[in-house]
């Protein structure tokens, strides 16, 4: 008998609405709404027992936990999501170079390169007609090299492949007499 009464307290043992709203330190209202989602069945209108709803209240902190936990997971697989495609993009970018950047730095060397071989002629002959004959050759050198970044810098702001823009590339069609 005792294990009976253990389950299914007696209505003397039963708690009002206005008592398991106390003893659950929450509303009314949310004894109502603890009733309506299932976790509280009625002893009778408006009288709990108390047992069911100790049993309640674990169920829908249980309740609350697992759906947290659901939550958990779905956030740190999304976050695992972000990070692969953060990864993914950042060695993309590591690969990838802003085109004005690109032109910026072969307009750079192409212009110190040239710098430097402005005084190569007088360094190596004092013979004139040998200078002018050298930096003929070397200003040749530098209309080529030009025109050949100009081509790789409008196919590069066009999206085309710049290797092919410019044909041949190899070194001896760079060099020999104006």
């Amino acid at each position: 008998m005792a294990n009976k009464d253990a389950r299914s307290p007696s209505t003397s043992n039963s708690v009002t609405l206005r008592q398991a709203a106390a003893i659950c330190q929450k509303s009314e209202k949310w004894v109502r709404n603890f009733v309506n989602d299932g976790f509280l069945t009625q002893e009778r209108r408006g009288e709990y027992s108390p047992v069911n709803l100790v049993r309640g209240v674990i169920a829908y902190y249980d309740h609350l936990a697992e759906i947290s936990s659901r939550k958990a997971k779905a956030n740190s697989a999304t976050d695992a999501r972000t990070r692969e495609i953060e990864l993914r993009i950042a060695k993309q970018s590591s690969v990838l170079f802003p085109v004005e950047d690109s032109l910026a730095i072969l307009s750079d060397v192409l212009t110190s390169a040239r710098a430097e071989f402005a005084g190569l002629p007088a360094a190596h002959t004092r013979d004139v007609e040998e200078r002018r004959s050298l930096e003929a050759s070397i200003d040749a050198i530098f209309a080529r090299l030009a025109d050949k970044a100009g081509k790789c810098s409008e196919a590069l702001r066009s999206g085309q492949d710049a290797l092919e823009a410019v044909g041949d590339s190899a070194p001896g069609g760079m060099g020999g007499s104006a």
